[in-house]
């Protein structure tokens, strides 16, 4: 048997008592419009988070999560006097402004930011075989060779 529609749901119901719509017939009706992303569509788990879902929802809703949490770490707000009135510095005549986050916040944030934009540096194991007996003056040509062939990248 195919999948209903709503067209003959309705005909279907012609002349019978209203009674509440089934998963099936909101399912045949189809998401609403802003509703579409709440339906899972490919997960690798099985009642895991659509992440596709999600970033398309963001997308839509004009959020990139990054750009929102680097202007949350960036916003600041007025000092404020015993009062509540904002205090003004005597100097520039403005608002006196501090981080809205605190230090230790802003530096675990970061941190967990930084493992997207800087990769960590796996060890490297290195094995060496036989005697290698360089001078002193090989050693420092050596040295120098791979300092500056690192300074470059």
């Amino acid at each position: 048997m195919g999948k209903k529609t709503g067209a003959t749901r309705l005909a279907e119901l012609a002349g019978a008592p209203p009674r509440l719509a089934s998963v099936e017939d909101l399912e045949a009706a189809g998401p609403a419009a802003s509703r579409r992303h709440a339906k899972q569509t490919a997960s690798k788990k099985p009642m895991g988070i659509n992440l596709k879902a999600v970033a398309e929802a963001l997308k839509e809703a004009g959020m990139d999560p990054a750009v929102e949490m680097i202007n949350i770490l960036k916003r600041q707000v007025p000092v404020r006097d015993a009062n509540g009135k904002p205090r003004i510095d005597p100097e520039t005549k403005k608002p006196m402004m501090v981080d809205a986050i605190d230090a230790d916040t802003k530096l675990r944030v970061l941190n967990e930011m930084l493992q997207y934009t800087q990769p960590k540096l796996k060890s490297v194991e290195m094995k060496v075989s036989g005697n290698l007996e360089l001078t002193t003056e090989q050693i420092d040509n050596r040295l120098a060779m791979m300092l500056s062939k690192a300074a470059r990248k």
